[in-house]
């Protein structure tokens, strides 16, 4: 390597580029603030016992003082960095070095704030662990809404603004299954799903029996006998057999249940009733969102941008007042029919020790762990399967995916379809939760979901997750944390929006977009 070559790396590695330093003085402002939330609130919470030791109140001081000196070096090496720039012939832009820097210090009020709050007004652990819980179980919700944005920003690079409704309108259908199995069991959740379960449990072990045929090859396969080849033995007409066999099975297992193990038969009726339940809601949402590509998105495809945006907007507003047409104004709750196994007792207790005890709902625990397999479910779909390859070629390169042999027009609608299912799944939830189903139920936790997307990086799956659950945290925690009241929920969800869009346009994992959209 010449000298010269070598003097210019030098020189490269020597310069300072400011933009990218105050990217970084943003993100380690943002971190020793949060580091500075989560101290203080243990300090003052019990976590270091009922008198925190005198250390951690020091160190909480040299948190608070260290921000406040990082504020003013920021401030001093804006002012040069600005000097510098403006005094440069490069006229390079200022407005990412200002922007950077009023992040940080808006990160560092907020911890200033919660410090102020939580030192004035100490709250016991259990009170915060509440809160944490409330948090974890909307965030899973959001992140499920905020993947249908999400995947079809991904695929057509535009916001689906009527997916709120499409999540209204899986709930309603939620609601009637639910109502459809109350009404077929002498009012109760229980009696219906158990007549439900009398043809659904059989038909599902049946099926299970139909790749019999392929089990009983390979083991033949594997012994290399003289007997006959099963493939021969087990023919088509042998499926009826199987699938009738299976289903003896199924209905022998389940009255077995019933019989000699009555809890656990509750568990599986409970199961079956609840599964039903959300598919139900799941399909109501995709047939909607069916429709809604095919007349009011797939004409416009190669619209400019900004139209598809206005005929989202106008059929969000067409569902809304097609629901208030047909439903009506009441709303509708999913309580009638809330199954015994998760009302009695509502909650159980998580012991902290010396800390108390947390009161941990049973509809939130199903909530979330439903929410955590959904989205691991997705996350497989596409990173493991040929459709999952097929949207990522279709979102990367429309026209060459089709010269590649994908059906791009059917793409798009699976991935709709996706999406939808995912949002009804949601809708279903916050039905069980508690949740009053309206005809605009769907807005409001549309936009919240819409924020969640923009959080994590839209475009952006795991993005759409993590910024899902940290919506749901930063509304649980929020109000409280800064002193305020329960009813700036809303207020605390959407300023951050306006914040992420100002300070952090990419959202926190970056948006993942490709150069070419459909």
């Amino acid at each position: 390597m010449s000298l010269a070559r070598l003097a210019s790396r030098e020189a490269q590695r020597a310069t300072i580029d400011p933009d990218k330093w105050s990217t970084r003085y943003f993100n380690y402002a943002a971190l020793a603030s949060f580091l500075r939330m989560i101290w203080v609130i243990c300090q003052t919470s019990g976590v270091f016992g009922e008198t925190a030791p005198d250390w951690t109140v020091d160190f909480e001081n040299i948190l608070g003082r260290a921000l406040i000196a990082y504020g003013i070096l920021g401030l001093i090496g804006l002012v040069g960095a600005i000097y510098i720039r403006t005094s440069s012939e490069t006229n390079e832009p200022i407005s990412n070095l200002i922007t950077n820097y009023a992040g940080a210090v808006v990160f560092i009020l907020i911890a200033e704030r919660v410090s102020m709050v939580a030192l004035e007004n100490p709250l016991p652990f259990v009170t915060w662990m509440g809160l944490l819980r409330d948090g974890i179980i909307r965030g899973g919700v959001f992140a499920l809404i905020a993947l249908g944005y999400t995947l079809v920003y991904g695929i057509l690079f535009m916001i689906n603004f009527a997916h709120g409704e499409v999540m209204m309108l899986g709930a309603y259908g939620g609601w009637f299954a639910l109502m459809f199995l109350v009404d077929n069991g002498s009012r109760t959740f229980e009696a219906g799903a158990a007549v439900l379960s009398l043809w659904a449990v059989p038909l599902f072990v049946g099926i299970l029996f139909l790749p019999l045929e392929n089990i009983m090859t390979r083991f033949g396969r594997q012994r290399h006998s003289g007997i006959q080849d099963p493939t021969q033995v087990f023919t088509l007409l042998s499926i009826p057999v199987r699938l009738l066999l299976g289903a003896a099975v199924g209905y022998g297992a389940l009255v077995g249940l019933g019989v000699a193990a009555p809890e656990l038969h509750l568990i599986v009726i409970t199961v079956v009733g609840l599964l039903f339940v959300t598919i139900v809601g799941m399909v109501m949402s995709s047939l909607v969102a069916i429709v809604l590509e095919r007349v009011a998105y797939r004409p416009l495809r190669k619209a400019p941008r900004l139209t598809p945006l206005i005929s989202a907007i106008g059929a969000s507003i067409f569902l809304q007042q097609v629901a208030l047409r047909i439903f009506g104004p009441i709303g509708r709750t999913y309580r009638l029919g809330n199954p015994k196994l998760l009302n009695d007792p509502i909650t159980f207790d998580l012991d902290l020790g010396r800390l108390g005890t947390v009161p941990i709902s049973k509809v939130g625990v199903v909530i979330t762990l439903t929410s955590l397999v959904l989205m691991a479910l997705l996350y497989f779909i596409v990173l493991r399967t040929k459709f999952g390859r097929g949207m990522r070629a279709v979102a990367e390169d429309k026209d060459t995916a089709a010269l590649m042999g994908a059906n791009v027009d059917r793409i798009i609608v699976l991935t709709f379809v996706l999406g939808a299912a995912l949002a009804g799944a949601a809708g279903v939830m916050l039905g069980f939760r508690g949740e009053q189903i309206r005809a605009r139920f769907g807005f409001t936790y549309g936009l919240k979901a819409f924020t969640a997307a923009v959080l994590g990086g839209i475009g952006n799956i795991p993005g759409a997750m993590l910024g899902g659950f940290f919506l749901g945290l930063v509304e649980a925690l929020g109000p409280t944390a800064l002193g305020f009241d329960n009813a700036w929920q809303n207020a605390i969800s959407f300023s951050l929006l306006v914040l992420v869009i100002i300070f952090r346009p990419t959202g926190i994992l970056g948006e993942v977009t490709a150069e070419k959209k459909v």
